[in-house]
């Protein structure tokens, strides 16, 4: 928040306190030292302000600074707690979609991804706190109406955009996970990066022997981002891009065959069932559903490294950051010193998405819809497919 106020003013308009409990805001907004406070709505909602004691009017702005997005945290070495949490909260999503409510909560499926004992899983989340939109309304409505960016998005408007980088700088990573994939591609010396064979977005020439379309470019971002001399003349030494079918996805991701396999759906039963960590979606497909890279669950660091070499092109094309003026990516800690540029290579080899998916527009058909950047009245929130297709698919979970 500070940083975001630090854009919009001046410093010496800024006065920055910390503070320990909610009617200090008040205490400073009353006294000569503050005529203006900025924080998350919640915080600053008149709802909440007026009822202890501000002298004189109080106004709640309408324009909206930022819409950094907030979620629940899980540690990330148990996938499968994480998988859980985040598909209850694509329950809720997905209900008021439906329009199932809390009274009508037997209308959501069961499933059998996480084992018999949360086969109503589903059902029992509906029935105990209701659909998003109620919870919403229930929590807070009379302090944020609701607004765009908090609506289901029904395809009209954008959902590309990177999400908050926080301090990237601030704390060092010791380098490579030993033994991990990460280690292993750099010792190796190229990237093996898989492309679904029968998704028109990655395709093969077979009389020149190149691949080339959207996923075919975010493998060459990934080794951009890992080998500090990839340059365009070498770019297919430092990657190796083979065809995959759907079938042999998980396998192939578990044995180690791949290292990352590009334009897979996101949905419940690949992240579940098949162990896959995603990326965000660099396409959404109206037969497809959302694409994204997929590494497998059991080597986090890899996982992270994929996800934020992808929001990297998102963030660039926010801030009109092109291969041109790639120095304006900021430096990272968070894989090790020989990785700090990797935001600014990545951006460097490919450009950012609107170029990466200008290239590749023969494909792809006019850029619109869900697939435009998500502006600050874009709707954000998004069911991923899968809830209502999962069961009889059976796992061996203990928790």
């Amino acid at each position: 928040m500070v940083d975001v106020v630090r854009s919009l003013l001046p410093e010496e308009n800024m006065f920055e306190v910390v503070i320990s409990f909610f009617d200090e805001y008040v205490n400073y907004l009353n006294s000569p030292t503050c005529n203006v406070i900025a924080d998350n709505q919640p915080i600053v909602a008149g709802t909440l302000m007026r009822p202890r004691k501000v002298i004189g009017p109080y106004k709640i702005g309408n324009q909206l600074m930022s819409n950094h997005p907030l979620a629940m945290v899980t540690r990330d070495d148990d996938p499968s707690w994480s998988d859980f949490v985040t598909w209850v909260l694509q329950a809720l999503i997905i209900a008021e979609k439906h329009n199932i409510t809390q009274q009508t909560a037997s209308e959501m499926p069961a499933t059998d991804v996480f084992g018999e004992k949360f086969k109503n899983m589903f059902i029992n989340a509906i029935r105990a706190v209701g659909n998003y939109g109620e919870i919403y309304t229930r929590h807070l409505e009379d302090i944020i109406p609701r607004q765009d960016t908090n609506v289901i998005n029904d395809g009209t408007s954008g959902l590309i955009f990177s999400h908050p980088f926080g301090n990237l700088l601030g704390s060092a990573s010791s380098g490579h996970v030993e033994g991990g994939i990460l280690e292993k591609i750099f010792q190796r010396g190229y990237l093996k990066c898989g492309i679904l064979d029968q998704n028109t977005l990655g395709r093969f020439d077979t009389e020149k022997h190149t691949p080339s379309g959207l996923g075919v470019d975010y493998c060459y971002a990934l080794s951009a981002g890992i080998f500090r001399d990839y340059t365009e003349e070498t770019k297919n030494n430092y990657t190796k891009i083979f065809p995959i079918v759907s079938t042999s996805m998980s396998s192939s991701l578990n044995q180690h065959e791949m290292d990352v396999i590009n334009l897979v759906e996101v949905n419940l039963i690949n992240d579940v069932s098949k162990k896959m960590s995603f990326s965000q979606p660099i396409f959404y497909n109206s037969q497809e559903g959302p694409l994204a890279l997929a590494t497998y669950q059991d080597d986090v660091q890899w996982a992270y490294f994929v996800y934020w070499a992808v929001s990297a092109t998102f963030y660039a094309e926010e801030r009109n950051i092109t291969k041109e003026s790639s120095n304006e990516m900021p430096l990272l800690n968070l894989f090790g010193p020989h990785h700090k540029p990797m935001m600014r290579n990545i951006i460097k080899a490919v450009g950012n998405y609107g170029d990466i998916y200008d290239r590749n527009t023969d494909d792809l058909g006019p850029r619109a819809g869900i697939n435009m950047l998500s502006i600050k009245n874009s709707s954000r929130l998004h069911a991923f497919p899968g809830i209502f297709d999962s069961l009889n698919i059976v796992n061996d979970f203990a928790f």
